[in-house]
């Protein structure tokens, strides 16, 4: 094995280990729990109103 094929090697173990620790983190944190929250959370958020969001490029006074 040259040394290119080492460290290719070990750049591919060290980043396998980075993605597995990211993993095991989410796991542990609860980001996998309830992935369908997120849909029906965005059904259930009032929209603005139109005239709302027009009025807050307005408010911008500038120097």
């Amino acid at each position: 094995m040259d040394e290119y094929a080492l460290s290719l090697f070990i750049f591919s173990i060290c980043l396998f280990l980075i993605f597995l620790g990211f993993f095991i983190w989410g796991w542990k944190s609860g980001q996998f729990e309830d992935i369908e929250e997120a849909k029906y959370r965005m059904l259930e958020t009032p929209d603005i109103p139109k005239n709302e969001r027009s009025n807050n490029k307005n408010n911008y006074k500038g120097e």
